[in-house]
C-alpha cells in the first residue's frame, strides 16, 4: 500500500523494516519462533503488555509514564523524595519513565527540577539511573529536556517573537538568532550529558507551550528569517538540536520529541483561535518525523480536560495520532483511563505506546494491577490539583 506520494505508509514501512531485519519487535512485538515472528509482521494483536521498540530500545510493554514535572529535586539535583517517586514508577511497571522537565540553560533552570546544563550535574544524574535501574532493571529512563522560554516562571520570557500565549501579560523578548544557535548547543549537550549518566535516551519537549513549542505554532512565531514563515522552517529549531545532538551521541541513542496537535487548551482558560489545529499538525508531525528521531509523543494543550470510563471522554489526542503515516513509533499522550480502551487503541495499530501521567501521580503500580488481570479504570479523578499544587512537590491530592 502506498501513499500518495508513491511512498509506503507508516504502516508498510514498519513491516517491511521488521521483515528485513528478521525481527517483529521493531513492530513493538515479541516472538519466540520464526512461526510466530511472521505471524506478528503479518499484523498480530498488540495489547498493553506486548513488548515494544523504540529506537534501539526494547519495552517490556506499551505502557510509558508520561513527562510529569516532580518538584521534588533540589537546587538541581535528586532528592530522597524524587528518588522514592522514580522507583515506585520503576516498580509499578510501566516499559519506560520519561522525566518531568530538565534544565538545559542555566537561565531558565529552577530550583526544584534536575539540571543538565553543566557538566557537574552528570554524577546526580548517574545516580537518578542507577536507582531506577537497581529498583527494576527492565524499566527504561528517559530524560525530557525542556526549555520553558514562553512560559518562564520569571519575570521576562524569551521565545521566536514577542508574541504572548492568549492571557499572558508578562513581557516578551524575540531571541536573535546567535541566541538560538546557543540554545541548540545547549540541547544538545544535555542529550550528551544523559548519555554519559546511563540514562536510556531523551525526550525533547516541543509541547505545551515552551519554548520549542512556540517556534514550532504559527501563533507564536511571526519570524521573517529563516526560523518562522513555513513549517520547515519552523521546526528548524528542532532539527538543528536533533543533528546536533547525533553527532555528540552517535545514531544509537534514542531521542524522542513530544508534539502539540493542538495549541488552543485549558492552560490558557477557555482556549483561543489559532496556532496548531489538525491540517498544521499533521504537516509538522511529517517534518519532524523525518529527522533523525525515534519516537513522536502525541500532546495537545487541553490536557487539563477531565477524563472518565467513558471511552469518548478519554484519550484526548487519539484522533490526531490515528491521522499520522510516519515512519516512527507514535506515543499517545492524555486522558488514557481505562484498559478496554487501551486495548483498542493498540488493536488499531495507529498508536504504538500509551503514555499514562495523573493515573500514575495517585497509582504509580496501576500497570502492574492491570497486568496481574483488574479491568477497573484508574482511580484518578482528574481534579487537577496535582497540577495547581504542583511546587509543592509532586502528589495525589485526593490520598491521604
Amino acid at each position: 500500500m502506498k501513499d500518495e506520494m508513491g511512498f509506503p505508509t507508516r504502516r508498510e514501512f514498519l513491516k517491511a523494516a521488521a521483515a528485513a531485519s528478521g525481527a517483529a519487535l521493531i513492530l513493538g512485538i515479541g516472538c519466540t519462533s520464526e512461526d510466530e515472528q511472521d505471524s506478528d509482521v503479518e499484523g498480530g494483536d498488540i495489547q498493553p503488555f506486548s513488548p515494544g521498540t523504540i529506537g534501539t530500545l526494547q519495552l517490556k510493554n506499551r505502557l510509558v509514564r508520561s513527562a510529569t514535572g516532580e518538584c521534588l529535586a533540589l537546587n538541581g539535583e535528586f532528592t530522597d523524595k524524587y528518588l522514592e517517586t522514580m522507583t515506585a514508577l520503576a516498580t509499578g511497571g510501566v516499559g519506560m519513565i520519561i522525566s518531568g522537565m530538565t534544565a538545559p540553560v542555566q537561565t531558565d533552570a529552577v530550583p526544584l527540577q534536575l539540571y543538565a546544563y553543566d557538566d557537574q550535574y552528570i554524577n546526580s544524574l548517574k545516580k537518578v539511573k542507577e536507582a531506577v535501574s537497581g529498583a527494576a532493571s527492565d524499566c527504561k529512563l528517559v530524560a525530557q529536556i525542556s526549555h520553558s522560554g514562553n512560559l518562564y516562571v520569571g519575570e521576562t520570557r524569551t521565545g521566536p517573537s514577542n508574541i504572548s500565549w492568549p492571557g499572558d501579560v508578562k513581557p516578551m523578548r524575540a531571541l536573535s538568532v546567535e541566541e538560538i544557535g546557543a540554545i541548540v548547543e545547549d540541547f544538545a549537550q544535555a542529550v550528551r550529558r544523559f548519555k554519559e549518566a546511563g540514562w536510556d535516551g531523551v525526550e525533547l519537549h516541543a509541547a505545551h507551550g515552551y519554548l520549542l513549542s512556540s517556534f514550532l505554532s504559527n501563533y507564536t512565531n511571526d519570524r521573517t528569517d529563516l526560523y518562522g514563515g513555513s513549517v520547515q522552517n519552523r521546526v528548524r529549531i528542532l532539527r538543528e538540536i536533533v543533528e546536533r545532538a547525533r553527532v555528540l551521541v552517535g545514531s544509537d541513542f534514542p531521542i524522542l520529541v513530544k508534539v502539540n496537535s493542538t495549541d488552543s487548551g485549558d492552560y490558557v482558560g477557555e482556549g483561543f483561535v489559532g496556532g496548531i489545529g489538525q491540517e498544521v499538525f499533521l504537516e509538522t508531525a511529517a517534518e519532524i518525523a523525518q529527522m533523525d528521531i525515534d519516537a513522536l509523543d502525541v500532546s495537545g494543550n487541553s490536557w487539563m480536560e477531565t477524563a472518565s470510563s467513558d471511552p469518548e471522554s478519554q484519550s484526548f489526542f487519539l484522533k490526531a495520532a490515528e491521522a499520522l503515516e510516519i515512519d516512527v513509533p507514535v506515543i499517545l499522550t492524555g486522558g488514557n483511563r481505562t484498559v478496554p480502551r487501551i486495548e483498542e487503541i493498540l488493536t488499531n495499530k495507529k498508536v504504538d505506546f500509551i503514555g499514562l501521567a495523573r493515573p500514575l501521580i495517585r497509582e504509580p503500580d496501576l500497570p502492574n494491577k492491570w497486568s496481574a488481570g483488574e479491568t477497573t479504570g484508574a482511580k484518578c479523578i482528574s481534579c487537577n490539583q496535582c497540577f495547581y499544587n504542583i511546587f509543592a512537590g509532586l502528589r495525589c491530592h485526593q490520598e491521604p
